[in-house]
């Protein structure tokens, strides 16, 4: 139990038989964090629809990540035990290579018309 997290493009009617996720996660709350900020920003729904729901990134989220990535100032999650807060510092520093190579293969994606997603299930 806990905070499984998720990239992918969409395809199709975006149901589960239509995508296979590129990169997941693992408790990493500090990219949560992030998300349910920007899900927030974009729906104006509540942070906890982002759980099993989708957030559609466009180039500008992407380059954002990334910038906050480089700079190792992803947010600070409050998302409990279960989002594995108590050790966010070290599975940020742990998931760095792959957030950047999550944001290179972002970018490409979305120069080439796809649609990339974050998903998460908690």
């Amino acid at each position: 139990m806990g905070l499984d997290q998720y990239a992918y493009i969409k395809h199709g009617d975006g149901t589960d038989d239509d995508r296979a996720a590129e990169f997941v996660w693992r408790k990493h709350s500090k990219l949560q964090a992030w998300a349910e900020t920007l899900f927030t920003a974009k729906t104006g729904k509540p942070a906890d629809k982002l759980n099993c729901g989708e957030l559609l990134l466009e180039a500008e989220d992407i380059a954002a990540l990334e910038a906050l990535v480089k700079q190792k100032a992803l947010p600070t999650s409050e998302g409990g035990f279960f989002f594995g807060h108590q050790f966010q510092d070290e599975a940020a520093v742990e998931n760095a290579a792959q957030d950047l190579e999550f944001c290179a293969w972002a970018k490409d994606a979305i120069t080439n018309g796809q649609t990339v997603a974050y998903s998460c299930w908690w």
